[in-house]
């Protein structure tokens, strides 16, 4: 005859899970690295080193700071050189180097005019080729001023289609 067996296990009461604070200590951990992630941010924001660049520190760093925050766009102007040869066809660029600049309104070309560092067939020119100047140096001293062209479509490549048109300063 055959015996029986019982388990000993459907007679004992269920036992919890021994929890030795584990998951606290993880979720206190936790919520010190992110703590710790924020501040570090809001105090790189707040107290920017020298090498960070920001529109505010732009506008400070512009030619001719109070007409171009006027009647302008503070701007990066980056400055490299294109070398084409053709036998054998290859293409080599200089390294770019920044400099401030500043991009004029086209409504305002007369106050280049005014300084004397455009000149009127240079404005006929800039609005057959192009459509507005910049100018890097200081306009009372002697800037470099071209003529440029706004590419329209590169800020999309930016802002992830989004309208890249803001309200133009109001002099």
């Amino acid at each position: 005859m055959a015996r029986r067996r019982y388990s000993s296990t459907l007679n004992n009461p269920p036992t919890e899970p021994k929890s030795n604070g584990t998951t606290t200590k993880l979720a206190i951990a936790g919520a010190i690295f992110a703590i710790g992630i924020g501040v570090g941010i809001a105090l790189s924001t707040l107290n920017p080193t020298p090498r960070t660049v920001d529109a505010i520190r732009l506008d400070n760093l512009a030619p001719s700071r109070d007409f171009c925050n006027n009647y302008g766009a503070s701007a990066m102007v980056m400055s490299s050189r294109v070398y084409v040869t053709l036998n054998p066809f290859n293409v080599f660029i200089s390294q770019a180097e920044p400099v401030p600049g500043c991009v004029v309104l086209p409504n305002n070309w007369n106050l280049l005019l005014q300084k004397n560092v455009i000149k009127e067939a240079d404005i006929r020119q800039c609005k057959d080729r192009m459509n507005t100047f910049g100018f890097t140096g200081d306009l009372e001293k002697s800037p470099t001023v071209d003529c440029i062209y706004e590419s329209k479509n590169a800020g999309e490549k930016f802002t992830n289609g989004a309208p890249t048109t803001a309200p133009a300063p109001q002099p």
